[in-house]
């Protein structure tokens, strides 16, 4: 902790400077400049560090090695890109330049998941160092570049060079996360004639924050918001509507400037399908649950979040994230019946992506170790494995899991303004990463 923290510590700040979110691809750098110098700095700082790496001649991935190439592969898997910074008047500190404050590290990327990831390198920097050899395992840590977006990375990672026989993704929640939710982007479209324009929200898996309306009754809206508790604002003749961005996981910790707009707009007298049905629907529904009312299992309840909103006269488009229970499959349970239902209002519906869940049982091997360095290091033996709406690149290869590095997900900045991590948060998980190595690989 004394020699190699304040390493960690430095390094980390260094790769929060990167703007590493998806850009428009260039020559070399398929998800855009960002993410290539992010991949560059990564890949310099393991070969420095005593590392083998490999660059993809792509740049769409890299990696590190550590042990012999005769041996099985357990990787930790990480990504290296981040979300956009979305309304930068809403930053405290500015976003890509680190800062310490108040006993805790600001700067996009500083939980999700620059911080965890470096944590691990020096974790296992420090076991190199004082020799420590696997006899069964070859350690690799993979560099993703576009976890937040499109999951093309890991894709061409695997596409190249298979998948692994164990490993674990710090980009979840300790002590451990045994089951992810099925994940469903699902667009829903509409031909519609409107007299009103809205505009606004960066990702799927953001709550829509900051959302610009043009139409009528815009000062009885403004004054409705207001009323309320909303925020608004009036800039390039538009008045924008200022909610709170969160994880898309967690559409209840952030508040969608869309919805409450929606809501201001029938509380004035606004009448319109796509009015009633984001207010039917939607706004302080988390969980749809007028059409589901008993998606339920083991691993939670059905989540939705409005990430992207596009309405004009006679187009629009609302982008949704959905967070579905592992045993409910999506095509065949979820997906006809939001389709069934929209149609009621005049919308269709298109199926971007579907994510896989997890499922790994709490009393694998796997999961049982992990809780067993999680108890040491922290003195915690109430906590349990978790299962959680949130997507981690654990989808990405069987019989991984997330394992960290959230400590109190009701606290959590990821994808929030003034993301930040404690430095207590950092060296707890310097430490938990390091002596999980040794006991996962032996």
């Amino acid at each position: 902790m004394e020699n190699y923290f304040p390493l960690a510590l430095e390094k980390t700040k260094e790769l929060i400077k990167i703007k590493s979110f998806k850009t428009e691809a260039k020559p070399k750098a398929p998800y855009g400049e960002g993410t290539k110098e992010v991949l560059d700095y990564m890949i310099k700082l393991g070969n420095e560090l005593g590392f083998k790496t490999y660059q993809d001649p792509e740049n769409r991935y890299g990696f590190l090695d550590y042990g012999d190439d005769d041996k099985e592969l357990f990787v930790i898997l990480c990504h290296l890109d981040v979300v956009p910074t979305g309304n930068i008047e809403e930053w405290t500190t500015p976003p890509f330049e680190p800062l310490v404050k108040d006993g805790k590290l600001f700067g996009r990327g500083s939980f999700d998941d620059k911080g965890p990831t470096m944590m691990n390198l020096y974790g296992l920097k420090y076991l190199k160092d004082n020799n420590f050899q696997s006899d069964k395992y070859k350690i690799r840590m993979i560099f993703g570049l576009t976890e937040e977006t499109t999951w093309e990375s890991i894709r061409a990672y695997i596409a190249d060079f298979g998948v692994a026989t164990a490993g674990y993704v710090p980009d979840g929640e300790f002590p451990v996360v045994y089951a992810e939710k099925w994940i469903v982007d699902l667009d829903m479209h509409g031909t519609h004639p409107t007299d009103f324009e809205i505009k606004g929200g960066e990702a799927y898996n953001v709550v829509a924050d900051y959302i610009s309306y043009k139409g009528p009754k815009e000062a009885e809206i403004e004054a409705d918001l207001n009323k309320n508790g909303i925020k608004t604002e009036r800039k390039n003749g538009l008045l924008m509507v200022k909610g709170k961005s969160g994880h898309g996981s967690l559409p209840w910790l952030g508040v969608n400037a869309a919805t409450h707009l929606f809501q201001a707009m029938k509380n004035v007298g606004i009448k319109h399908k796509i009015v009633d049905f984001m207010c039917e629907h939607i706004h302080n529904n988390h969980n749809f649950s007028q059409v589901f009312p008993n998606i339920e299992d083991e691993t939670g309840v059905l989540t939705q979040n409005l990430g992207i909103i596009e309405i004009e006269n006679g187009k629009q488009r609302l982008a949704f994230n959905y967070r579905v229970p592992v045993f409910t499959e999506p095509k065949e349970k979820f997906i006809p019946k939001i389709t069934e239902e929209i149609k009621k209002y005049g919308l269709t519906s298109e199926v971007m992506a579907v994510e896989d869940s997890v499922y790994v049982p709490k009393e694998s091997e796997m999961v049982q170790k992990i809780m067993k360095v999680y108890q040491e290091v922290t003195g915690d033996l109430k906590s349990q494995p978790l299962a959680i709406g949130g997507g981690t690149y654990a989808k990405a290869m069987p019989g991984l899991v997330a394992f960290g590095a959230e400590f109190d997900i009701n606290r959590s900045t990821m994808h929030a303004y003034n993301e930040n991590v404690p430095i207590e948060d950092l060296e707890k998980m310097l430490e938990i990463y390091t002596k999980a190595i040794v006991l996962l690989t032996k």
